[in-house]
C-alpha cells in the first residue's frame, strides 16, 4: 500500500473535497459536452495544475505518486477532469527539453496564465505508429513551414497551442521534430469535432496545417530527434490514463455496492447472494492490483527510472480492469445499470475510451514484450 506524508495526504483530502463539492454538481453539464473551464481555473488557483513543476516555474514540486492519488479521486467521478486535474505535461516537457531562451518565452504563459496546451501526434494514417507521420515541416529562413493534418486531438477548443510532431528530414535516422504550434497562427484550422462514446466534455477532433509559418524558436528539442520527446510524453500520459482506469473502476464498484446493499429480491438484499459477493471480491482484488502497479511505476518515475515498459503495463492492465469492473457493475445493478440518470453507464462508456487512448491494448502488449526482449 502506498504511504503518503502528512503534506501529501492534505493535498489528497483537498482534492476529495473539491471533487464532491465542485465537480460532482457539474457532471450533468459535462456529460452534455460542456468543458468545465471554471473548475480548471480554480484548480490552477489552488496550485493543482502545476503541482509537479519546480517551484522556480510556479509549481509545488510534488511527486508523481501524489499526482496519481489525486487523479484517482477525480476519475472516480469524471474522466474528462481527471486527465487535466493536476498535470501540465507541456510545461514539464519545456523544463526537460527547452532552452533557457524558450523557457523565458513560454513561461509563464503555459504555467501561470491559464493557457492550456495539448498534443497533436495522431494522424489519419499514423496513430499507434508514432514514427509514421506524414505532416511535414520545411525550413524557410528563420521559420518552419508546416503542412499536414492531426486527428483525435483532445481538448481541441480548450487549448491555445499544441505540441505537434512533423517530419523534417526524409533521410536521417530520426527525421521527426516537435513544435509548439499556437492555434491562432495563420493556416491553423480546426476541423470536425467527433461525437464520442465517452469522455464527454473534452472536444476531440481534427487540426489542419496549411503553410503555417512557425518561428524556429518554437522547435522543441533537437531537430530530427523529436520522437524520443513524443515517447516520453506517451509514457507519462499512459501512467495517468492507467490511474484513471483505477479511479473509474473504483467509482463504478462503489456505486454498485451501494445499490446492491439496498436493493431487495426474493425477500432479501441482493448483496447477500453468493454470486454478487464473488463479483465484488473479484472486482475489489483487480482494482487493488491495478492500483499497486500504477504506484510502483510512479515511484520508479520519482526515482528517475526508465518507465516505458512499466507505464505500458500499467495502462494496459488498468484499462482492461476498468472494462471488466464496469461491465460487472452494470450487471450487478440490472436495469438501473442501464439508466443514464443513475450514472453507472457513464463509467462503462468512459472505461472503453481508456482501452484505446494513448495506445491500444494490443499495441501496449507489443511495447511490453519489446522492452522485455531487449
Amino acid at each position: 500500500m502506498q504511504v503518503f506524508t502528512e503534506e501529501q495526504q492534505l493535498m489528497i483530502n483537498i482534492a476529495k473535497e473539491f471533487v464532491q463539492e465542485k465537480l460532482v454538481p457539474q457532471i450533468p453539464d459535462i456529460e452534455e459536452g460542456n468543458f468545465p473551464a471554471n473548475l480548471i481555473d480554480e484548480l490552477q488557483d489552488l496550485g493543482f495544475i502545476n503541482m509537479m513543476l519546480p517551484e522556480e516555474y510556479g509549481g509545488l514540486e510534488e511527486k508523481m505518486v501524489t499526482h496519481m492519488a489525486i487523479v484517482e479521486e477525480f476519475a472516480k467521478e469524471n474522466l474528462t477532469t481527471a486527465i487535466v486535474c493536476n498535470s501540465n505535461m507541456i510545461s514539464s516537457l519545456l523544463i526537460d527539453f527547452a532552452s533557457d531562451e524558450q523557457k523565458k518565452l513560454f513561461f509563464p504563459k503555459y504555467s501561470e496564465d491559464k493557457h492550456m496546451a495539448g498534443l497533436g501526434f495522431t494522424e489519419p494514417t499514423a496513430g499507434s505508429d508514432a514514427a509514421g507521420i506524414q505532416t511535414t515541416a520545411v525550413k524557410d529562413g528563420d521559420d518552419w513551414i508546416l503542412n499536414g493534418q492531426k486527428t483525435f486531438v483532445s481538448y481541441l477548443n480548450q487549448c491555445s497551442a499544441f505540441l505537434v510532431s512533423a517530419r523534417t528530414n526524409e533521410t536521417d535516422e530520426g527525421g521527426i521534430s516537435t513544435f509548439l504550434v499556437e492555434k491562432d497562427l495563420p493556416g491553423v484550422e480546426v476541423g470536425s469535432i467527433f461525437k464520442k462514446i465517452g469522455m464527454h466534455g473534452s472536444e476531440t477532433g481534427e487540426l489542419f496545417f496549411k503553410n503555417v509559418r512557425v518561428p524556429a524558436i518554437y522547435l522543441i528539442g533537437t531537430e530530427n530527434w523529436g520522437l524520443p520527446l513524443v515517447l516520453k510524453v506517451l509514457d507519462e500520459a499512459r501512467l495517468a490514463v492507467a490511474m484513471c482506469g483505477v479511479g473509474i473502476a473504483q467509482g463504478a464498484l462503489d456505486k454498485a455496492v451501494a445499490y446492491v446493499k439496498e436493493r431487495e429480491q426474493f425477500g432479501r438484499k441482493i448483496s447477500s447472494f453468493q454470486g454478487i459477493k464473488w463479483y465484488i471480491a473479484e472486482m475489489e482484488s483487480e482494482i487493488a492490483a491495478a492500483r499497486a502497479l500504477v504506484y510502483d511505476v510512479a515511484n520508479d518515475y520519482d526515482n528517475k527510472k526508465f518507465i516505458t515498459k512499466g507505464a505500458a503495463m500499467a495502462k494496459w492492465f488498468a484499462s482492461e480492469v476498468a472494462m471488466r469492473v464496469t461491465e460487472k457493475a452494470v450487471q450487478m445493478c440490472g436495469g438501473m445499470g442501464l439508466v443514464e440518470d443513475f450514472g453507472l453507464e457513464r463509467y462503462f462508456r468512459d472505461a472503453k475510451v481508456l482501452s484505446i487512448t494513448e495506445g491500444t491494448s494490443e499495441i501496449l502488449k507489443i511495447v511490453i514484450a519489446r522492452e522485455k526482449l531487449r
